[in-house]
């Protein structure tokens, strides 16, 4: 194996969901409920899950000015989240999203063995500045965005573009994620795909040390 691509969000990085919620209710003077905080983040994640191969909300991963709309009505779809306080929600997310326990190690010890590394994301925002924002943008020779490149997984030309950047053969290279059919869609260009179980909490460990067995660390 010489190439290893990441998803994004729910596979290297989540939202801590008490202080992602706990700062947007308090942008807008709003309570939040013993387990709410959870209860949104987790609705949130499903209804983005859910949505991602949906040709009708393919739109706002190419475009960030419909992510932003199409976003803010995904966070009213949930229970308890009126207009104002999905703005915030959607404000205050970014600062919110923090890597996995084991995502830092993994990427260290898989850039010491020379594997390159790229993350291949449906996203209408440039999450570079997570990466930065943790040390973590050193590890990572390529960002293959749908935004920027205007292809959206499953769609093969996005995993073409990566293999591209990187160089790589698909033969040789492995994409882990957390969508089966999206992040799962590799195989469609040779790439072999690694789907791990939704954890939903960034202070967990991912479970990368599959990651890391396959490559042979």
């Amino acid at each position: 194996m010489t190439t290893v691509l990441f998803d994004f969000a729910w596979t290297l990085f989540a939202s801590d969901a008490n202080r992602w919620v706990g700062s947007a209710a308090a942008l807008v003077g709003r309570e939040v409920a013993v387990g709410e905080a959870h209860r949104i983040a987790s609705d949130f994640a499903e209804l983005l899950r859910t949505t991602a191969t949906d040709p009708a909300h393919i739109a706002r991963d190419l475009d960030p000015r419909v992510w932003d709309r199409a976003i803010l009505a995904v966070l009213q779809q949930i229970r308890g989240v009126d207009l104002p306080f999905a703005r915030a929600l959607h404000e205050t997310r970014r600062e919110a999203l923090e890597p996995y326990a084991d995502t830092s190690s993994t990427l260290a010890a898989l850039s010491a063995r020379d594997i390159r590394l790229g993350v291949v994301s449906n996203v209408g925002w440039d999450i570079r500045q997570c990466f930065a924002r943790h040390g973590l943008d050193r590890y990572i020779d390529a960002f293959v965005l749908s935004y920027e490149v205007g292809f959206v997984k499953p769609d093969v030309r996005i995993w073409r573009t990566a293999l591209d950047a990187l160089a790589a053969q698909p033969d040789r290279t492995l994409m882990v994620g957390d969508h089966p059919s999206g992040d799962g869609g590799s195989v469609t260009a040779g790439i072999p795909a690694l789907v791990l179980p939704m954890v939903s909490s960034p202070a967990q460990l991912r479970g990368f040390d599959q990651v890391l067995t396959l490559a042979g660390i």
